[in-house]
C-alpha cells in the first residue's frame, strides 16, 4: 500500500481515449500527454520491426497499417486473445499496458518523479474477469493498482468533490465502447452508489459502425462492390464515420467525402455523400432507446424516482450528441449539471479517489456497489444467488449447500455472475473441485460456500465441508480454473 503523501495517480483507461491525473492543492488536474492534450487516443500500433507505439501517431497511420493497428482493446478484455506481431505474441493486456505506460511516462516527466501507485477506472458493468485484466494491465505497466473504481462513480466524485449540500445524482457515462448509468447520493463527503446499470458493448464505436454499415450498404447498391472485404477501405470508412458523427453532433448537415475508396475496371471510385442530423438521429434511435431503458431500470432499482434526482451528470464523448442529451432530459428532466467536462471527468474523479487513498482528501468516503448478482450453478442448470446485485462493497456472504447423490465425495463449484436465473445465460467466472466430502445420503453433507468482494470489486470464493473441514478457496483469475467432464453440482 502507498504511504501518507506518496504519489498516487488516477487513470481513466478508456476505449477511445485515456488520461492520467492527480490532485494538487485540493484541485484535480490532468497531465498533458501529447500535442499539449490530456486525452491520449487508446490506439496501439506496431512498426515493421514489431515495436509498439501508442496514441495519435498510431491512430493517424491506421489506414496504411490496418493489420498492425489496434483500437478499442478495452472492449475485449477478459477474453483469451492474442495476436502475433513479427513472431511475438501480444495479449490484450500487454497492448493495454502500452497505453498505460505512455500515460505514466508523461506524468513522470512532468512531475520529475517515479510513479508506482494508481487508481484505475472501469465500466460499472465490467465483470470479475475484466477487472482482473485491468489489474494485470496496471501490473504490466509497473504500477501497484491500489483501487479499481467504476467510471460513473468517478465522474460523480469529480463533480461532488467540492459539493456542500446533499444531492441525488444520476450519471450517464456513454463513451466510445461502453454505456454505464449510476445513481448516487452525495452527502457530507460520502459518495454512496445506490444502483448501476449498463451495457459493456454499447458505445460510440457502435454509432460509428451503424454509419459505416449504411454507407457501405449504399455503396454496394450503387456499385455492386463489397467494401467490407477491403481492410484499407474499411479503415478509411471507419475514420471518416467517426468524423461524420462528431460533425453531426455540432451542425445540421455534414459531407462524407472519401476520394479513391476503391476502383473498378473503369477507374477509381469515390464516396461523396451529405448526411443530415435528422438521418443521423434516425440511424441511432435504437441505441438511444436502449440507454434510456437501461437508465430507467437502474433508477427503479435505486429506490428513487425522477422527482428525487437533483442533478444529471453526462460523461463520455457520446453524450455530446444532441439527440442523446434531448432523450435524457425528456425522460428524466432538465437537470443536467453545467461545468462538467464529459471527456475528462472520469479521469478527474480517479484522481480524486487517488487523493483520498493518499490522505490528501481524507474527509471523503466512497461506498460503491457490485452491479451484477453473484452465485453458483446448482443442479438443474439454475443459478443460486449468494450476493444480490447493487450490494454495497466490500461485502462477504455465506450459504449452505449439499450433495445431489448418495456418498458423493466431491462437488464442483461453478462461480457465476449475472442477473439471469438460468446459469447458461450468466458469465462463468471460474470453477474448482471440493473433495473429501463427508460420506452420506444426498442432502446430508453441509457445504458452506463463502463469497468475499473487496473494494475493487474483485472476488474470492471458498468452500468447505463443515464436518470434514475440507477447504478450497480461490481468488477469481482469468480463465477457467478446473475442468471436469461430468461434474457433480450442488443442491441448494
Amino acid at each position: 500500500m502507498a504511504g501518507q503523501g506518496e504519489i498516487i495517480v488516477g487513470i481513466d483507461f478508456g476505449t477511445t481515449t485515456s488520461a492520467i491525473g492527480m490532485v494538487r492543492d485540493g484541485v484535480p488536474f490532468l497531465f498533458k500527454i501529447e500535442d499539449n492534450e490530456a486525452m491520449l487516443p487508446s490506439v496501439v500500433a506496431f512498426n515493421k520491426n514489431g515495436d509498439p507505439f501508442v496514441g495519435g501517431s498510431a491512430k493517424k497511420q491506421a489506414v496504411l497499417n490496418p493489420e498492425k493497428t489496434f483500437a478499442s482493446v478495452k472492449r475485449r478484455l477478459g477474453e483469451k486473445e492474442s495476436v502475433n506481431i513479427s513472431g511475438k505474441e501480444w495479449s490484450l493486456e500487454e497492448m493495454g499496458a502500452q497505453i498505460i505506460l505512455r500515460l505514466k511516462d508523461a506524468a513522470e516527466k512532468e512531475l520529475g518523479a517515479k510513479i508506482y501507485n494508481a487508481v484505475i477506472t472501469v465500466p460499472a458493468y465490467f465483470n470479475q474477469l475484466q477487472r482482473e485484466a485491468v489489474q494485470e494491465i496496471g501490473k504490466l505497466a509497473g504500477l501497484n493498482v491500489l483501487r479499481i473504481i467504476n467510471e460513473p462513480t468517478a465522474a460523480a466524485m469529480a463533480y461532488g468533490v467540492a459539493l456542500e449540500e446533499e444531492q441525488n445524482v444520476m450519471v450517464f457515462d456513454f463513451g466510445g465502447g461502453t454505456f454505464d448509468v449510476s445513481i448516487l447520493t452525495i452527502a457530507d463527503g460520502v459518495f454512496e452508489v445506490k444502483a448501476s446499470g449498463g451495457d459493456n458493448m454499447l458505445g460510440g464505436d457502435d454509432i460509428d459502425r451503424l454509419l459505416m454499415e449504411k454507407v457501405a450498404g449504399d455503396f454496394m447498391a450503387d456499385h455492386q462492390i463489397d467494401l467490407s472485404k477491403d481492410r484499407m477501405a474499411m479503415q478509411k470508412l471507419r475514420d471518416e464515420s467517426e468524423k461524420l458523427k462528431i460533425t453531426l453532433s455540432n451542425q445540421e448537415s455534414a459531407r462524407l467525402h472519401i476520394p479513391f475508396i476503391t476502383a473498378d475496371k473503369h477507374g477509381p471510385i469515390h464516396i461523396d455523400k451529405t448526411f443530415t442530423s435528422a438521418v443521423f438521429e434516425e440511424a441511432i434511435s435504437g441505441i438511444i432507446s436502449k440507454i434510456i431503458r437501461l437508465s430507467k431500470d437502474a433508477l427503479k432499482k435505486s429506490g428513487l424516482e425522477n422527482k428525487d434526482l437533483d442533478r444529471i451528470l453526462l460523461a463520455g464523448g457520446s453524450t455530446r450528441i444532441p439527440a442523446v442529451r434531448d432523450a435524457i432530459t425528456r425522460s428524466f428532466g432538465d437537470k443536467v449539471a453545467g461545468g462538467v467536462n464529459p471527456i475528462e471527468c472520469v479521469a478527474l474523479g480517479a484522481a480524486v479517489q487517488a487523493a483520498i487513498l493518499s490522505g490528501t482528501l481524507a474527509d471523503k468516503v466512497l461506498l460503491d456497489i457490485t452491479p451484477l448478482a453473484l452465485g453458483l450453478e446448482i443442479d438443474g442448470g439454475t443459478m443460486e444467488e449468494i450476493i444480490a446485485p447493487n450490494t454495497t462493497i466490500p461485502v462477504g456472504q455465506k450459504k449452505i449447500f449439499s450433495t445431489v447423490a448418495d456418498n458423493q465425495t466431491e462437488v464442483e463449484i461453478k462461480i457465476l455472475q449475472g442477473n439471469s436465473f438460468r446459469a447458461s445465460e450468466n458469465a462463468l467466472l471460474g470453477k474448482f473441485i471440493l473433495g473429501n466430502i463427508e460420506l452420506g445420503r444426498k442432502g446430508e453433507p453441509k457445504i458452506e460456500v463463502e463469497f468475499d468482494i473487496n473494494v475493487d470489486g474483485i472476488m474470492s470464493v471458498s468452500a468447505k465441508d463443515t464436518k470434514t473441514k475440507s477447504v478450497r478457496s480461490v481468488r477469481i483469475e482469468k480463465g477457467v480454473l478446473t475442468r471436469r467432464d461430468k461434474p457433480f453440482l450442488l443442491s441448494s
